[in-house]
């Protein structure tokens, strides 16, 4: 099983590659996101840390962690969000070793899609890293117009990400993701091995019959 790591900043459109490229190539995709979610509920060692640390003030009335009040917590907070990390990460690293180390000899691509794949040491893990690149200009006009972000609000999320230059100086393959999603496509079929884009052809051949 071959593993890569997709990573890219915010606004980049890294999610729509992960999902196209899960769709087309029938890659088995990850989440971080998703599985730090999962860290995150009721009767998980996590949730109890977090409560410890956060206070029962960030639990909802289901008794669910309410994340919109954590993240605006963590946000304005370094030290707050250097004590939630070092809470969560290990155990989505955790699973997601796991996970590989159970499918390493099967035939296929593992597809890990997150924002901080060096910060978690989860780059070790993969065998490639691709990264997608967008100009910060560029991620903030779709970032106005995607998510109804104000600039201040996309340059300040941008601000506590790693900048350009550190992925670009780390990551096995670039992206270029500032056109628009045809272009993108055409990039990816660039990168897929010619055998896997056979597969992907037979699987469609199969699934019309």
């Amino acid at each position: 099983m071959r593993v890569i790591g997709l990573t890219g900043g915010v606004g980049s459109g890294k999610s729509y590659v992960a999902h196209y490229l899960q769709e087309r190539y029938q890659m088995d995709l990850l989440i971080a996101d998703d599985l730090g979610h999962v860290a995150m509920q009721p009767g998980t060692d996590s949730y109890a840390q977090i409560i410890t640390r956060f206070g029962t003030n960030v639990v909802g009335a289901d008794g669910t962690l309410d994340r919109g009040l954590l993240a605006e917590t963590i946000f304005h907070d370094p030290q707050a969000m250097t004590d939630m990390n070092a809470i969560i990460h290990p155990v989505v690293k955790s699973y997601i070793a796991d996970y590989i180390q159970k499918r390493k000899k099967e035939h296929g691509t593992i597809l890990l899609e997150t924002a901080i794949l060096y910060e978690t040491g989860c780059d070790g893990l993969c065998d490639e890293v691709w990264y997608v690149y967008v100009p910060a200009e560029e991620r903030i006009r779709r970032l106005m117009r995607d998510r109804g972000y104000t600039e201040e609000k996309s340059r300040a999320i941008m601000a506590k990400q790693q900048p350009d230059a550190f992925f670009l100086d780390r990551a096995d393959r670039v992206i270029d993701n500032k056109g628009d999603r045809q272009a993108l496509e055409r990039i990816l079929e660039t990168m897929i091995p010619t055998e896997q884009r056979q597969i992907q052809g037979a699987f469609q051949d199969t699934t019309h019959q």
